[in-house]
């Protein structure tokens, strides 16, 4: 269960379980929308995390993963594409997903609005990339590092952006070359943004994806801690069942 001041983080593959197997605790409208991926690959990740979201948030409500009521309305359209809100008895647990490669991530806490994100680290130039995403700042801090270096520290600065817009809610509707974060091998802070939200009010944690991937969350809260345990969904085991012996990692 979670403890106060603590973020909870899921780890899971899109192949660690069969797809039918996760399918059945998941909404009609989720099923829906998991029909619409054209590629098989794409599915099975929107599956997992579907699964993995509530299978997670279940084990802290005490009921089972169908039963907990989940909402992906959208503020800005009618599909079921928005961030991901527990309703009910959920209602004072926030959460959040994200997937790349072979990597699904699901975070939980009751400190406050929170986002999570992982990318797999670019094999090509990230140039295109960076001028679409950074500051002027921050690209200058690119530059500086040589070329080999530049894969990963874009990533690093990316998901720390990410993760902090998908803990508001607007996501990539606010241009991330208005968002600026720390170097990329620095502590991860939130510098400026055009947010009421106050810079210092978001707290980042660096997590452990394994090797090829970079991820962060992000949590809005007046506290100054906010501790992280990273956990792993084993294959073939439910998330409840792996609470105690699955830890990887507190910071």
């Amino acid at each position: 269960m979670l403890t106060q001041g603590q973020c909870q983080i899921w780890w899971a593959g899109p192949d660690d379980r069969t797809e039918e197997s996760m399918a059945v605790v998941l909404s009609e409208r989720e099923l829906g929308r998991a029909a619409r991926f054209r590629r098989a690959a794409d599915r099975r990740r929107f599956v997992t995390g579907a699964w993995l979201l509530r299978t997670a948030s279940a084990a802290q409500l005490g009921t089972s993963p169908q039963d907990v009521a989940v909402d992906r309305s959208c503020p800005d359209c009618d599909r079921y594409h928005g961030k991901p809100e527990l309703k009910g008895d959920g209602a004072h647990l926030h959460v959040s997903i994200s997937h790349s490669g072979d990597r699904v991530v699901v975070a939980l806490t009751e400190e406050g609005p929170l986002g999570v994100d992982v990318e797999a680290v670019p094999a090509e130039p990230v140039d295109d990339l960076a001028r679409c995403a950074l500051t002027p700042w921050e690209q200058a801090q690119l530059d500086s590092l040589p070329r080999h270096e530049r894969y990963e520290a874009f990533v690093r600065l990316w998901v720390r952006k990410e993760a902090a817009l998908k803990a508001t809610g607007h996501g990539l509707r606010v241009p991330p070359t208005e968002v600026e974060v720390s170097g990329p091998f620095a502590e991860p802070a939130l510098l400026s943004w055009p947010l009421d939200v106050p810079p210092e009010h978001v707290r980042f944690r660096s997590l452990h994806p394994g090797d090829g991937y970079v991820a962060a969350v992000a949590v809005i809260t007046r506290e100054s801690t906010v501790t992280v345990a990273e956990r792993r969904a084993l294959p073939g085991r439910s998330t409840a069942r792996v609470a105690d012996d699955a830890l990887l990692v507190a910071a």
